[in-house]
């Protein structure tokens, strides 16, 4: 009989396998983290608590019973300083580390014995003990030959189970199948039957998918002893102490961050078990699959189900169909019928890995030794992509192999993985949130987008890398599309977590209007009469400047239209798609840019300021603000319309039309603000006709910063709306045609074209289309991630931005004030948390710092004083030295003013008070001691009079500084910290 020796099927499985592995050992290590902290500080009455993280929180002025949106803004005003008190106070991660690690030695351990201890469980024997003839074992060799399998393995009989089935167990290398003792009986029978059952035992060895199963059931278990159960203990124990009353802070106020671990836990569980669920009934239909291409008869998977499962309760039975870890005859079925159904991407397994990915990254991201930044982020996308890449690459190769083959566009299976993404960051960041809900939670939607668009481009890159004349080419150009994909998925996850995020907790605009105060500030001028232009400006802006500076995602928004537009222009001669309809179009939407732009400056020129010096204050902002949004409109409506025109390649060939109209729309902005003076009614700034080639620079260059990277992805996100609606228009074109009873016929499929010869000139054409569109577009991704910016412009921002720029009355480092009627800011008990957590993580030690400088001060003092004094009674001062010591004391004081506001509002304006007070008698000591150039001459008395008053100033600023020191002390001490 043939042997067949073909490598293992690509059944998708493995990789999901291995995801989840990945999932559960990642998770394992801050579940271990938190376990063991909690032993090792359950006898400090919880001041560890007011330690790292939680700690450094506090003194940033987080506040359990205030709302997501107002935590926010108290841990923005000093972020820099929060990151570096992160970075200071973080635990590494050693304990959870090894701890994880013996967590996989011991899941090692079960692995590896797990076979053994079922043997003597289930009290199996040898098939040779019971097989008297010989001919059992020769017929289950010839089966073993038959498939090719070199791997050891060895044949059992379970004597107690009467069933007409079989179960196939191991670990690597050393496979055991065991027959129950009603198969043998039915191998006399229905020996057909009697084969069907051991190809498919078979079959499950071939796919790896005894190594797969076994080992992530042994990782999973003793994770769930040794991990999730304790924690799940404690999150119990944690609740019952609050249900039984409790005066903390955090109860009822902040109920999702106590049980935002709880909920984690079992999402991971509920997660895992619907992943184990549904791989092991996918692998049971693969394992069908394989039987029959090894010679297994379809008709006998011909079996009824066992009485009592459907026909008790249909909907619960249907309801708990993803649980079972089994299909039942009915679906098995419908597959050998259908082999292609196996081929089909599923709902859940793209929600799973969806989830699995959210997972994996809040797990990832709190391992401090991959260090800040999206370290952690970028490893779980290489991760989850090669999974999604596998799930949908699969059905793809299949159906270019099979006639008459087609797979699914990836648009149904991004919106599932979209879903998978939503859940689980909705629950993973109840771990920071103290709202039951977002404030802001339709932004949860960008996920659908965030999945869709690498699912889809993936999708249809990858048919176009299968169009490739030879297989190098293809999988050289797969394994680029593989990365692409990578790269928009992190963009958009990233995108998440540095605006969406904060956007979805209410903290859109800066929190309240930050970027209005900024500019209201920078460009002074009449702004109320531009009221609305700024609230759009603000809330724009918010959506499109996350990834403004990312090389990373500037180099994924080239990518994802440039490698298209060469696989299109590569395709095999005749397959070749034509490129000049789509270039034509994004030419097109260049036309419809400029158009747009003249538009905007037409509208604009009836409030253009009568003098060239006030054009260049908010008019121009909004101007530019205009210009921008007249640019983006013209690419996300262009990338619409040619996706809902196009019947294959849609997304491609709207990135590739949005390019062209967004460059297209630059040379546009370039010469508006170049020829400005010459346009008339669309003029700007100057009335005199004259060429301005550093306007139109300084002004297309802030254009470009703002909008060449996140064009791409809104037109992506546009591509997939003119796509689903165009499918809605030609769903209800269909509807209303079944209904009148006329039915479309359907066009026939034209014959292949002859292949004509490559010309020379056609190849030079496509190369110079691509150096066209490609070099000015790297160009300026280029320039526009490479611009420097101020940093003393982001610092600006961020005050304006948390509240804290000078106010009418105001310090500027003191938090506002609260509305009347609102009650204090916390309870005493989170006031002395507050202060304790301010002095433990630096508070005390500037105090100290500026102390010994203030010591060093007064001993010069001291010294000056102890001198001989001269015939007038004055003593010689060493100006250098006390210029050297009030300066020090100066610094201490700017150190501990840019160090976090006191958390605890009436203690932050004596605080403040005493520093300005020290500052500004440090800055007086040292201008009089040696004056800077320029300052007028002072006379000797004047000088010592005002030296005098500056130490004065000094010694009465100490004090202060005492007495608020001693304050925020005592409000500390309040409880024993």
């Amino acid at each position: 009989m043939k042997s067949f020796t073909a490598p293992r099927s690509l059944t998708g499985t493995g990789a999901r396998f291995a995801l989840l592995m990945v999932m559960v050992t990642a998770a394992a290590v801050p579940t271990f983290n938190t376990l063991l902290s909690i032993l090792r500080d359950r006898g400090d009455k919880g001041v560890s608590q007011l330690r790292g993280t939680m700690g450094c929180l506090y003194a940033a002025g987080f506040d359990p019973r205030g709302s997501d949106l107002d935590n926010l803004m108290a841990t923005m005003r000093r972020g820099g300083l929060l990151k570096k008190c992160f970075a200071e106070h973080a635990e590494r991660p050693y304990a959870g580390l090894l701890a994880t690690l013996a967590l996989f030695v011991l899941a090692a351990l079960v692995y590896w014995f797990l076979p053994a201890v079922r043997d003597r469980r289930r009290r199996t024997v040898a098939v040779g003990e019971i097989d008297a003839d010989g001919t059992l074992g020769a017929e289950l060799a010839a089966l073993h030959e038959r498939t090719g399998i070199r791997s050891a393995l060895r044949f059992r009989v379970d004597p107690a189970r009467m069933t007409s089935g079989a179960a196939v167990y191991g670990r690597t290398g050393s496979y055991t199948v065991c027959l129950h003792a009603g198969l043998l009986a039915r191998r006399g029978t229905d020996p057909e039957g009697f084969r069907a059952v051991v190809l498919h035992e078979l079959a499950h060895v071939h796919h790896r998918d005894v190594d797969y199963a076994y080992a992530s059931t042994a990782l999973w278990r003793v994770f769930v002893l040794l991990a999730l159960l304790p924690t799940l203990a404690v999150d119990a124990w944690t609740a019952v102490l609050a249900l039984s009353g409790t005066d903390s802070p955090w109860w009822p106020d902040a109920a999702t961050v106590l049980f935002a671990s709880a909920g984690s836990g079992l999402l991971l569980a509920g997660l895992v078990h619907l992943a184990r669920a549904d791989l092991l009934r996918r692998r049971e239909l693969h394992a069908d699959d394989q039987a029959v291409e090894w010679g297994a008869h379809p008709a006998n998977w011909d079996r009824p189900d066992p009485p009592g499962t459907a026909s008790v309760v249909p909907l619960l039975y249907r309801l708990t169909a993803p649980l079972r870890t089994h299909p039942d005859w009915a679906e098995r079925r419908r597959v050998l019928a259908d082999t292609g159904r196996l081929a089909r991407v599923g709902r859940l397994e793209m929600f799973l890995t969806g989830a699995s990915a959210a997972l994996l990254a809040s797990s990832l991201g709190t391992l401090t030794f991959l260090g800040a930044g999206s370290t952690s982020l970028w490893l779980a996308v290489a991760l989850v992509t090669p999974v999604i890449c596998l799930i949908l690459g699969v059905p793809i190769v299949r159906a270019r192999s099979t006639p008459a083959g087609r797979a699914e566009s990836g648009a149904v299976a991004g919106l599932w993985l979209g879903c998978g993404l939503l859940v689980g960051e909705l629950v993973e960041s109840g771990r920071y949130r103290v709202d039951w809900f977002m404030p802001q939670p339709q932004y949860l939607l960008a996920f659908l987008f965030i999945a869709a668009v690498p699912t889809v481009w993936w999708s249809q890159a990858l048919r176009l890398c299968l169009g490739l004349p030879k297989r190098t080419q293809r999988r050289a150009a797969a394994v680029l599309c593989a990365a692409v994909t990578a790269a928009v998925l992190w963009s958009g996850l990233w995108w998440w977590a540095l605006g969406g995020r904060r956007i979805a907790l209410g903290g859109g605009d800066m929190g309240g209007g930050g970027l209005a105060k900024y500019y209201a500030r920078t460009v002074p001028d009449f702004w109320h009469e531009y009221t609305m232009d700024l609230s759009g400006l603000s809330w724009g802006l918010a959506l499109i400047t996350p990834l403004h500076r990312e090389q990373l995602a500037g180099a994924a928004t080239i990518l994802m239209w440039l490698v298209p537009l060469v696989l299109l222009l590569l395709q095999r001669p005749g397959a070749r798609p034509r490129m000049r309809r789509t270039l034509v179009a994004g030419l097109a939407g260049g036309l419809m840019a400029w158009a747009g732009v003249a538009l905007a400056s037409f509208m604009l020129h009836f409030r253009r300021p009568g003098t060239p010096k006030e054009r260049t204050g908010p008019f121009l902002v909004v101007h530019e603000w205009w210009t921008i949004v007249a640019v983006m409109a013209a690419c996300l409506l262009t990338a619409a319309l040619v996706a809902a025109c196009s019947r294959r390649h849609q997304l491609l060939r709207a990135l590739i039309a949005a390019q062209v109209t967004q460059l297209a729309a630059y040379a546009g902005v370039f010469l508006l603000y170049a020829a400005d003076g010459c346009l008339g009614p669309l003029n700007t700034v100057f009335d005199r006709c004259q060429w301005h080639t550093d306007n139109g620079l300084s002004v297309g260059r802030a254009v470009v910063l703002l909008t060449l990277i996140s064009t791409v992805p809104g037109s992506a996100c546009a591509a997939l709306l003119g796509v689903g609606a165009a499918g809605a228009v030609r769903w209800v074109r269909r509807r209303r045609a079944a209904a009148g009873g006329s039915v479309r016929a359907h066009a026939p499929v034209p014959a292949p074209a002859a292949v004509a010869p490559v010309r020379r000139a056609a190849v030079l054409l496509r190369a110079g289309t691509v150096l066209a569109l490609g070099a000015p577009a790297v160009l300026l991704a280029v320039v526009a991630t490479t611009t420097p910016t101020s940093s003393a412009m982001s610092a600006r921002l961020q005050q304006e931005s948390t509240g804290q720029g000078e106010q009418q009355g105001k310090q500027p480092d003191e938090p506002p004030d609260e509305p009347p009627g609102k009650k204090e800011a916390g309870t005493a008990k989170l006031r002395s948390w507050q202060a304790w957590s301010w002095l433990n993580n630096g508070g005390a030690v500037h105090v100290q710092q500026v102390a010994r400088a203030a010591l060093s001060l007064n001993k010069e003092i001291l010294g000056t004083a102890a001198k001989a004094r001269k015939a007038n009674g004055k003593v010689d001062v060493d100006e250098k030295a006390f210029h050297r010591l009030c300066g020090a004391l100066g610094k201490r004081a700017e150190e501990a003013a840019d160090y976090f506001p006191v958390p605890v509002q009436d203690l932050q304006k004596p605080w403040s008070n005493a520093l300005s007070r020290l500052r500004h008698g440090a800055r007086n000591c040292q201008a009089v001691t040696m004056p800077p150039h320029g300052d007028p001459p002072r006379t000797p008395a004047e000088r010592e009079r005002l030296f005098n008053a500056s130490l004065d100033e000094v010694v009465k600023g100490m004090t202060d500084l005492g007495h608020a020191y001693r304050s925020i002390y005592k409000t500390a001490d309040a409880h024993g910290k």
